[in-house]
């Protein structure tokens, strides 16, 4: 077997990406098989082929084994195992803030149990290495909340942060105490930016503090610009900042003999990673550079692939979480279309000089490999990113030592830098006009629906032409998988949608937010909660389309996230009770929706939108004229009900005890299998003449967890109990998705719990 390291390489890291979706008695059969083989083959050695399978199985079974114990739960005498508890814990401060990572060595409350790191969200700044207590409410580490969603806990990944401590106390007790060479780092960064500050304008001061050490640039438009242009990463610490240092030590010692020119490169490339905070993308070019130094020292040759690989092992090896990191993965990509896609596309590149040759293959190279990632992370597509890239990163390669230099100097004394500094700010300048340019070209980011799908497809788009390139197979048969791969895609897209309908209750705090998909495929969206990005990240996630906007009433709390999703999406028909609301959130809502032209009616009993198949919404109130007296603009709320087939789903918005028995009273057919509680769970709505009218089998209560108004109430709660409703919690189970084919329902919330052992819990209508 060829490249035996590299092989056994991707099956460790094959191993960890799967062991944390088996079970802990699949995990220990594929360890224990693993071992077997390993007895077999040490036994029966003489087989090269044995022995190959035997040593790519034992290195999948250990990285299977340690993605397992990286994501299992905490023991009992764990810190994180008391989520919810007040402690106060004492340790070192691995980073600087108000908001910082806390090493805590010992937990003071309650006592005996074994600390760990913990992510202290206080008011009081501590600087890296300080010895701090802290007393707080311990907290978990936050969760995806809605479908697709990313989890948020992976930027904690790469610091071992298993607990969040929402502290009421910071106290330091001892500055300085520990970590040195993290607080030395930490130091020299500040200062370096103090150069920056002191010589060049903002914000070029802070672009080249980004492009240099990695800093967050504070500039928000110019922080978009640098996205939307498909240039963001030179603003952060990577790989490429370390090749520039370790390349400019190199050049500077020419004169020296090789080992001590490649010794000196490895420790600046060391100390620059330190420096700028020890990203995963520069530690995979730490790693890699110490290998092809020990290599280069030991006459040995290094065999890049290979290198990669260990190098991408070494890292997981040391902490499994980094392959969920998105900064590792995309590193680790462009990497490898350096390394495999660049060499073949620069002999077909017909420019002169060669560096330009070689630069834009490179550029090429990398975005083709890390767009994949790109969709299935972000949705995002920048057309325009590879020609931002090939006009920006020679710059950013001159930049880097550069300012690393001039900041340097303008340690010892500013003028001295004062040169050197002026030539970075023409680069900055230069970055930025490139990135704002770029930026506003028409179309700079689209936004795709479907990401993932689109991303498994290049994905395999890439990897066959890249074999097919490189002769790893045959032209014809990467040219037929390409050709497969659209097929299915097409046809994917050509089927008719499954014959159900399906409703998403969204996580979205305290508020309302509902996606409804009809069996046709038109999509509702009724209220959209109190914030943007839940709602408009579901449907960039889903489809980003929305045939029906309806707003249930107009609080903050339902109509917010919903004008952000109609700004951004549209939709061809906005439905709405009218009930006048002088708000800042109800005005720009009805701005937006006159802005963008979209369809508007005033909703009253009676009317009816057809969705296809049989699927309905109809409104049940409010009447003709409104409901007048206390609590009006809740009690005027939008009441609609989704019928398909036999099932019936009732969505009631803020509706109060009044608007309940005026619902009642009226005859309406308020049956339904599944109900919306109506208000949050508030002791003033879900009346026992209402919910016995409507007599749910299943129950859906959008509330925010904590929140100050006590939602949802015991009461209500006891009443639900009572009839033997099954009771479903956003600020418990996540979102709750609901399909039903006209005859039975199947519930699945984000996170499992009680009430959702399996994938999918059934239920049978009456």
């Amino acid at each position: 077997m060829r490249r035996p390291l590299l092989w056994a390489s991707l099956s460790f890291l094959a191993g960890v990406a799967t062991g944390p979706h088996l079970g802990p008695t699949w995990v220990y059969s594929v360890f224990a098989a693993s071992l077997g083989l390993a007895v077999v083959s040490v036994w029966g050695a003489g087989r090269s082929r044995a022995a190959a399978a035997v040593l790519l199985a034992c290195a999948a079974g250990v990285g299977a084994a340690a993605g397992a114990v990286s994501r299992s739960p905490p023991g009992p005498r764990e810190l994180a195992a008391h989520v919810g508890r007040r402690v106060e814990v004492e340790g070192l401060a691995a980073t600087d803030g108000s908001r910082f990572v806390l090493d805590s060595v010992r937990v003071l409350v309650p006592a005996g149990l074994r600390g760990h790191r913990v992510l202290v969200r206080g008011k009081t700044k501590v600087a890296v290495g300080d010895r701090v207590r802290v007393r707080g409410k311990l907290l978990p580490l936050p969760e995806a909340r809605n479908p697709g969603e990313p989890e948020p806990a992976r930027f904690l990944y790469r610091e071992r942060v298993r607990a969040v401590l929402a502290a009421d106390r910071v106290v330091v007790l001892e500055s300085g105490r520990g970590y040195p060479v993290l607080r030395w780092a930490a130091e020299l960064r500040k200062a370096l930016q103090a150069v920056y500050g002191r010589v060049l304008p903002p914000p070029l001061d802070a672009v080249l503090a980004g492009v240099v050490l990695g800093t967050p640039v504070p500039d928000r438009s110019l922080q978009q610009a640098f996205r939307d242009s498909g240039l963001v990463h030179l603003l952060v610490a990577s790989g490429a900042q370390l090749s520039a240092v370790g390349a400019a030590v190199y050049v500077a010692l020419r004169r020296f003999r090789r080992a001590v020119r490649s010794v000196a490169a490895l420790a600046a490339v060391l100390g620059f990673a330190v420096v700028a905070g020890w990203e995963p993308s520069m530690a995979r070019a730490a790693v890699m550079a110490a290998v092809t130094v020990a290599a280069g020292l030991s006459r040995r040759e290094v065999d890049p692939p290979t290198l990669l690989g260990l190098a991408a092992a070494v890292l997981v090896a040391a902490h499994p979480l980094l392959l969920w990191d998105v900064g590792f993965q995309l590193s680790f990509a462009a990497t490898a279309a350096l390394l495999f896609l660049s060499p073949a596309l620069r002999q077909h590149v017909p420019l002169q000089p060669p560096w330009v040759r070689e630069g834009v293959a490179a550029a090429v190279s990398c975005q083709v490999f890390v767009l994949p990632l790109l969709l299935w992370h972000f949705g995002r597509l920048q057309p325009w990113a590879v020609a931002a890239n090939v006009l920006a990163l020679p710059a950013a390669a001159f930049l880097v030592p550069v300012g690393l230099l001039g900041g340097l100097v303008g340690l010892v004394w500013v003028p001295a830098a004062a040169p050197l500094l002026g030539l970075a700010q023409v680069g900055c300048a230069y970055l930025v006009w490139v990135a704002r340019t770029v930026a506003d070209f028409p179309a700079a980011t689209v936004r795709l629906p479907e990401g993932k799908a689109a991303a498994a497809l290049l994905a395999m788009w890439v990897g066959a032409g890249v074999a097919a390139w490189r002769g790893w197979v045959r032209p014809s048969r990467g040219i037929v998988a390409a050709v497969v791969a659209l097929a299915v895609a097409v046809w994917g897209r050509a089927l008719p949608p499954p014959p159900y309908a399906e409703v998403v209750f969204l996580d979205v705090g305290q508020g309302d937010a509902v996606v409804i998909r009809s069996p046709e495929g038109h999509r509702v969206l009724l209220d959209g909660g109190p914030e943007a990005e839940p709602v408009t990240g579901f449907l960039a996630r889903s489809g980003g389309r929305v045939d029906v906007a309806v707003l249930s009433h107009p609080h903050a709390d339902h109509v917010t996230g919903l004008t952000h999703a109609l700004r951004t999406f549209g939709a061809g028909l906005v439905l709405e009770p009218g009930y006048p609301h002088p708000t800042p959130s109800y005005a720009e809502f009805l701005r937006t929706v006159r802005e963008r032209g979209i369809p508007y009616r005033v909703g009253r009993r009676g009317m009816r939108v057809e969705l296809g198949r049989g699927a309905t919404l109809e409104v049940l109130w409010p009447p003709e004229p409104l409901w007048e007296g206390p609590s009006a603009v809740n009690e005027n709320s939008l009441v609609v009900v989704l019928r398909y087939g036999d099932v019936r789903f009732l969505f009631p918005g803020d509706v109060e005890a009044g608007a309940e028995g005026s619902l009642v009273a009226s005859g309406a057919d308020l049956r339904a299998e599944v109900l919306k509680v109506p208000h949050q769970g508030s002791r003033t709505s879900s009346s026992e003449e209402f919910l016995s009218a409507v007599a749910p089998r299943v129950a859906v209560l959008s509330v925010g967890k904590a929140n100050p108004y006590g939602h949802p109430h015991r009461d209500v709660l006891a009443r639900y109990a009572r009839l033997g409703v099954s009771l479903y919690r956003t600020d418990r189970d996540g979102a709750v998705t609901i399909r039903t084919d006209g005859r039975s329902l199947w519930v699945k919330t984000v996170k499992p719990g009680w009430c959702c052992t399996a994938w999918w819990t059934a239920w049978r209508t009456r």
